[in-house]
């Protein structure tokens, strides 16, 4: 959500790309749908929660590694740029479906409703967050980089202890 409402203003004012931005928007959207497509034959080989955590796992490394290499708040090169994107977006591909899948499996007598609730609590809490990053955005993507960085380690603590947690419960027999 950040990206989307974050992704004109960094290329058309802060990369000078007005008339480029529909191209470079399109192009990296391509990732995920790379991803996404996939995503589904590699599902049937590993798994939903592997590719879910691998996914996850990618995420972090990848918004970190640029928040490490850009520390000083000066904009890399737009190829640069366009490649870290294009490796979250990548990442974002996998993790899309496969989570909505993983949420869904203990509501699945109630897929609809379940699929619903699911969205709609997503988007709720997806707003406020892209909006109080994207207030960071202004003549850097740093606060962008550093935003994923934050949201990717907190999704990766939180599957973590659902993994985790999971294991502790006693089986019902």
């Amino acid at each position: 959500m950040v990206y989307l409402s974050t992704s004109q203003q960094i290329f058309e004012h802060q990369y000078h790309l007005a008339d480029l931005f529909p191209y470079i928007f399109a192009s990296l959207v391509i990732s995920i749908g790379f991803s996404t497509f996939i995503n589904s034959t590699l599902v049937l080989r590993f798994g939903m929660r592997r590719i879910a955590i691998t996914a996850a796992l990618a995420y972090c490394v990848i918004s970190i590694l640029y928040v490490v290499l850009f520390h000083n708040g000066n904009n890399p090169d737009l190829l640069v740029l366009v490649m870290f994107f294009g490796l979250q977006f990548t990442a974002i591909g996998f993790l899309f479906g496969n989570l909505r899948s993983l949420a869904m499996e203990p509501i699945g007598h109630i897929a609809g409703i379940g699929a619903a609730l699911n969205g709609f609590i997503s988007t709720i809490m997806a707003v406020p967050i892209a909006n109080y990053i994207g207030s960071f955005v202004t003549d850097s993507v740093l606060p962008l980089f550093i935003g994923f960085s934050v949201c990717g380690v907190l999704s990766v603590l939180l599957f973590w202890a659902v993994k985790n947690k999971s294991r502790l419960k006693p089986e019902s027999k």
